[in-house]
């Protein structure tokens, strides 16, 4: 059997709040979906099963097991992050605002970045006991 794709989203979704989500097409949110879970594999490297994919059914050809899906999700969470650190609208109320609203954009910055390495540090973790479990695994093999 195979896990489409959008198992891996259903996970990613609720672990975010994202109104903007609301004003865009589907083709849109699922291509934006579709870069931030391909971005995530690149970082699992430890399942290789990852990289057997089918495209025009959007899925992998093996199943993948909940702890996959959920390490997958969070290395999401981590792309969907990364962004929002920086952009050119943070850039712009740095340099166009008075000091409270620079250190306001300051301190969003800031949790941003903590939350996204909160994320980073539980998905490391994850892929951690992962590929421990699966030395285990092949040990008994």
């Amino acid at each position: 059997m195979a896990t489409p794709y959008e198992d891996v989203y259903l996970r990613f979704l609720p672990k975010i709040t994202n109104y903007e989500f609301l004003k865009l097409s589907d083709e849109v949110i699922y291509r934006d979906l579709k870069n931030l879970l391909f971005s995530s594999i690149v970082n699992f490297r430890y399942c290789l099963k990852l990289y057997d994919r089918n495209e025009d059914t959007e899925s992998f050809k093996e199943n993948l097991t909940e702890e996959e899906i959920e390490i997958l999700s969070h290395l999401m969470c981590v792309e969907y992050l990364t962004p929002q650190i920086l952009t050119d609208e943070h850039l712009k109320q740095t340099l166009n605002s008075k000091d409270y609203n620079r250190y306001s954009q300051a301190n969003h910055v800031k949790e941003v970045r903590e939350i996204r390495e909160l994320f980073k540090q539980e998905s490391n973790e994850k892929m951690i006991n992962y590929s421990f479990n699966m030395e285990k695994l092949d040990g008994f093999k």
